[in-house]
């Protein structure tokens, strides 16, 4: 039973870690281009927003994947 947990919060906690990170990358640089032109769309607010997705679907592909080869 512990283990069963164990194996679902280390992806999940990984994925939100990504997430955060993600986030955070996105906001420091919407904060630190406010003085610039208008621009919301950089590379670092796309690759926070990647980061965002990959920290989204990765528990569920790390846990599909674990489980399809633990078999």
């Amino acid at each position: 039973m512990f283990e069963r947990i164990k194996n679902a919060i280390i992806p999940h906690i990984v994925g939100f870690g990504l997430m955060f990170f993600g986030w955070y990358i996105s906001l420091l640089n919407v904060g630190l281009t406010r003085f610039q032109t208008d621009v919301l769309f950089t590379k670092w607010t796309g690759f926070g927003f990647l980061l965002i997705l990959a920290g989204a679907y990765l528990p569920d592909i790390w846990i599909g994947i674990r489980d399809k080869f633990s078999k």
